[in-house]
């Protein structure tokens, strides 16, 4: 998804891009289970219980990341009515997101947005959020996980990838084109992310609260 102007309208292909992970990088820490714990209130850990099995299951890499999210998320809000989603999402965004920014991956986010570069999101977090956050904080895209909504309600399913690992680099290349790595800068605090890294121009790793060239 495009979000400034000034990409939408004319790419100017002298303009650097830099792709910036969001959980971790930019946050202390994951933001789906806050988000999750914000929307279902006292339900939150029965329903964290009944989902064990499944998280320990990932946690021992017996089943994918796809398939655990798909699980939790048809847990807390498959079914749920969009309009109640969305303004929860809103309400989280304003009131819990800004305490779990990071100031290191904010800070490098502002260099680039004061370099001019073009500053793109990438999170296998849902864009049912982060869309929102992104547009406060100036990003010029964002490319994030879709969820499935079916009568206007959520089916707790992904729609399309999960927008993690070398998805991010797909995703990238299909919103942009290949020749976005030209001069780009990407970061991010997981290996997951090496493909993105590793595509760009220079890829940075988020170790001891330092972005590290890799």
């Amino acid at each position: 998804m495009i979000l400034s102007e000034r990409l939408q309208s004319f790419r100017q292909p002298e303009i650097p891009f830099a792709f910036f992970d969001f959980d971790g990088t930019l946050t202390h820490s994951d933001t789906l289970m806050p988000f999750l714990h914000h929307v279902t209130g006292v339900s939150y850990y029965p329903k964290l219980m009944k989902l064990s099995p499944i998280l320990l299951a990932y946690v021992a890499k017996f089943i994918q990341n796809d398939v655990a999210k798909e699980h939790v998320l048809t847990e807390f809000i498959g079914q749920s009515d969009t309009h109640q989603i969305f303004q929860a999402a809103c309400e989280f965004v304003m009131k819990k997101l800004p305490n779990l920014l990071l100031p290191t991956g904010m800070e490098k986010l502002h260099e680039h947005q004061n370099l001019g570069h073009y500053c793109i999101l990438v999170s296998a977090s849902p864009e049912l959020y982060l869309s929102k956050w992104a547009q406060q904080h100036q990003f010029d895209g964002i490319l994030a996980t879709q969820l499935a909504v079916e009568s206007g309600q959520f089916t707790g399913k992904l729609l399309g990838k999960n927008c993690f690992g070398a998805a991010k680099v797909e995703r990238i290349e299909t919103e942009y084109g290949a020749d976005c790595w030209q001069n780009s800068f990407a970061y991010s605090d997981s290996l997951s992310d090496l493909p993105m890294l590793q595509c760009a121009s220079k890829g940075f790793l988020l170790r001891k609260n330092q972005f590290v060239l890799i």
